[in-house]
């Protein structure tokens, strides 16, 4: 899907960064452009199954409900989904180790395997993309990401107050 600026009017982003920012999310959040991308990494997992994956990898053993939180869907989703991951080998259910009442899910060896390979087609996606930037282009946009990532995460733990 693409913004249709000359009919947007007055509608829309007017800061030069926003709207980029805000395609570039749209486009690698689409679930059919996910799933074409990790089609072969999923080795027949749903897209749904391939973001628990990829959510446990970045944030380590985490508990289904922070999970669900994550990804924007319900606990039952998570439970639907661990379920169904752990059949295959790829999650376990541990103790939470700071509330014994708690559990949290786990990417098994397996798990890091598949996860591992969803992580290279997306370094492999952006190598594609830019291919053409010089490696200076290259370090200079990563720090400012980096610089964009820190300041938004700074918004929202001073918004969480």
């Amino acid at each position: 899907m693409r913004a249709n600026l000359e009919d947007a009017g007055d509608l829309g982003y007017r800061n030069p960064i926003a709207l980029p920012l805000a395609t570039l999310v749209e486009l690698w959040s689409a679930a059919e452009f996910r799933s074409r991308l990790s089609n072969d990494a999923l080795q027949g997992l749903s897209g749904a199954h391939g973001r628990v994956l990829w959510e446990l990898g970045f944030r380590g053993a985490t508990r289904p409900g922070i999970l669900a939180r994550a990804i924007g869907v319900g606990a039952p989703s998570i439970t639907k989904a661990a379920a169904q991951l752990s059949d295959r080998g790829f999650v376990e259910l541990i103790p939470d180790p700071a509330d014994a009442r708690a559990i949290l899910l786990r990417l098994t060896g397996e798990g890091r395997r598949v996860t591992r390979e969803l992580y290279r087609v997306g370094d492999d996606l952006i190598s594609q993309l830019t291919a053409d930037w010089t490696e200076a282009d290259a370090d200079h946009a990563a720090r400012l990401l980096t610089r964009l990532v820190t300041a938004a995460r700074q918004l929202g733990d001073q918004e969480s107050r």
